[in-house]
């Protein structure tokens, strides 16, 4: 294992996006960059992952059923328990501002994401 993926052994990122196919793709990326993921397919579920994990990081789409990408930064924003959770946001709509730590067009760049999940979580956002 490489000294990057041993950093990174232990943090749990948590991709929320209602699309299994996007879902799978942000797993397989991450999970090879070192990182434990959750899933959760709305937004409401992954307010319930957030409760019990209390992941290092959130990925999310935006456009999603139940509570969307933007409603789920605000709850997790308006809770202290989670306000610092560092969140990338990882969308095919442009234009919108978003209170995400970072935001990433689809289709993204893994190397990306990857590079700015780090970042964010060394930082503590």
């Amino acid at each position: 294992m490489s000294d990057e993926k041993k950093a990174l052994a232990g943090r749990t990122v948590l991709v929320v996006d209602d699309e299994a196919d996007m879902r799978f793709l942000l797993r397989v990326t991450l999970e090879l960059a070192g990182y434990s993921v959750v899933e959760a397919a709305h937004g409401e579920a992954a307010l319930e992952q957030v409760s019990r994990l209390c992941p290092d990081a959130v990925v999310t789409d935006r456009m999603m059923p139940r509570c969307s990408g933007d409603e789920l930064i605000t709850r997790l924003r308006a809770a202290e328990k989670t306000a610092s959770i560092p969140v990338v946001m990882v969308t095919g709509t442009s234009g919108a501002q978003s209170a995400a730590d970072g935001v990433l067009m689809k289709p993204f760049d893994p190397a990306e994401l990857v590079g700015l999940l780090g970042d964010l979580i060394d930082r503590g956002r």
